[in-house]
């Protein structure tokens, strides 16, 4: 659990994303970590998915199915409206057996350019998002593809809080609700916990080195 700038994370009332509502949630999974970098190396750091393979043991490797108007196809890093697969490794003895899960970029909100894709209403809510978008770097993709018509939603959320001039606090969740948010619960929340907060060591070491 943190506590920056008197906030407690994650709150006792719940996450939620546009996407999956509180009320509707089945499956949430979190993480956070404090980072001697600066928020927007972070920020950068885990855009920048064609690098992943160089810090990421749990995602080492991003295809990036399509790109958004007026963004390279060959650029590999994510963008509003990127879709893109997530080869996903669940079994660390097993790194050559991954599981492909294709998600799209749903927001990419900065302290210079924020979005407004959280509506202020959820902001005031206080379901683990940050209430003041111009002190926050956010991002969020979320499941496309087979998984949604098999009755999986899911939204999967960073926000990386300056602390300092170099430190930042990173905070993460993922909300799955639908009816295959229970079968994956069941068979997965266990890793999914230990999975996040792997991703939270290794994006720390690689933003401080």
């Amino acid at each position: 659990m943190s506590n920056t700038h008197s906030e407690v994370w994650p709150p006792s009332q719940g996450l939620a994303t546009p996407t999956v509502s509180h009320r509707d949630a089945v499956l949430t999974t979190t993480g956070s970590v404090r980072i001697d970098a600066p928020a927007a190396k972070v920020f950068e750091t885990l855009l920048n998915v064609g690098d992943y393979e160089s810090w990421n043991t749990w995602i080492p490797k991003v295809t990036i199915k399509s790109q958004p108007e007026g963004q390279s196809e060959s650029d590999a890093k994510l963008h509003l409206n990127t879709l893109f697969i997530f080869h996903v490794i669940m079994d660390a003895a097993k790194p050559q057996s991954d599981t492909p899960t294709e998600l799209r970029m749903s927001d990419i909100s900065t302290p210079d350019h924020p979005s407004d894709y959280v509506s202020g209403e959820l902001l005031s809510e206080k379901h683990g998002f940050t209430a003041d978008s111009s002190r926050v770097y956010r991002m969020a993709w979320k499941s496309e593809g087979g998984f949604v018509s098999k009755g999986l939603k899911a939204e999967r959320f960073h926000e990386i809080v300056p602390t300092g001039e170099h430190s930042c606090e990173v905070r993460t969740w993922e909300v799955m609700g639908g009816v295959l948010a229970y079968t994956v619960r069941w068979l997965y929340a266990k890793t999914l916990r230990e999975k996040f907060v792997i991703w939270c060591q290794d994006l720390k070491k690689k933003c401080e080195e």
